[in-house]
């Protein structure tokens, strides 16, 4: 009797290269939200979830993702400075995720060098839409301002503003103490705190901080510390808490100009 042969199996179709995350979410219960859409997904995996953006620069060392995932405030100094790093040094992209649909938020994005950004607001469908088309090299922020000639006008200004500032970048205005008192508001330390530390009074600091304002043109302490990482005058580590000892307090942000932190 013939032996009956068995029809040769079709080979499985190859699994889709996974696209690898690093999360970056400071509230436990929206990462546990986003990680499960991700992880949802066939060709998609979270590889780390950190707290910080500071975090974010180890975790990416340690792991290599293809994306970033930052739902971080840009305007807080600490997070900026290592958004930008990640943006610069690391050859993973960054997609920026939080703030509204809005003109400023795009722009705050495209300042730290993001390859997307995606609001609050927006839908898991979007979100995993934007991360495979970041995955394929697309450039969606790019895109998305291209597509609104108000918004190119922007950041053209943008750029030019930088220009202006350029030739006043290699000199610093400020004094040797003045920088020093600007150092200690980036950790995030009152007056009170700024004061005891450098053997001064609470009135001194105020008024330092009153021509620190005024030299750099800036409304308040944050910004103040923020053109300041922009320029150079103050590095990652001396506001970030994960890079070394000057932690930056989260009652910093959004500060009075020279009132308590």
């Amino acid at each position: 009797m013939a032996q009956r042969r068995t029809p040769p199996t079709e080979p499985p179709e190859p699994r889709p290269e996974t696209i690898r995350v690093v999360l970056v979410e400071p509230r436990a219960l929206v990462g546990a939200g986003m990680r499960e859409v991700i992880d949802g997904e066939p060709d998609m995996e979270v590889v780390a979830e950190v707290r910080t953006a500071g975090d974010a620069l180890a975790a990416v060392e340690e792991s290599s993702p293809d994306i970033v995932l930052m739902d971080v405030g840009l305007q807080e100094p600490a997070a900026s400075a290592a958004t930008r790093r990640l943006t610069q040094d690391s050859g993973s992209a960054v997609v920026v995720v939080g703030g509204d649909d809005d003109d400023a938020s795009i722009m705050d994005a495209m300042e730290v060098g993001a390859t997307a950004h995606v609001a609050a607001a927006a839908r898991p469908a979007e979100l995993v839409a934007v991360i495979r088309r970041v995955a394929d090299g697309e450039d969606p922020l790019r895109d998305q301002v291209v597509a609104r000639p108000d918004l190119v006008a922007k950041v053209v200004e943008a750029f030019r503003e930088g220009f202006r500032h350029q030739d006043s970048a290699a000199e610093i205005p400020l004094t040797p103490r003045e920088l020093e008192i600007l150092r200690e508001v980036a950790a995030g330390r009152k007056n009170r705190q700024i004061a005891a530390r450098l053997v001064l009074t609470e009135q001194t600091v105020k008024n330092h901080l009153s021509r620190i304002l005024h030299k750099l043109g800036v409304p308040n302490r944050t910004h103040a510390v923020t053109f300041a990482v922009r320029q150079g005058w103050l590095t990652l580590e001396e506001v970030d808490p994960a890079s070394g000892s000057r932690p930056l307090a989260p009652q910093f942000v959004g500060s009075a100009a020279t009132g308590e932190a």
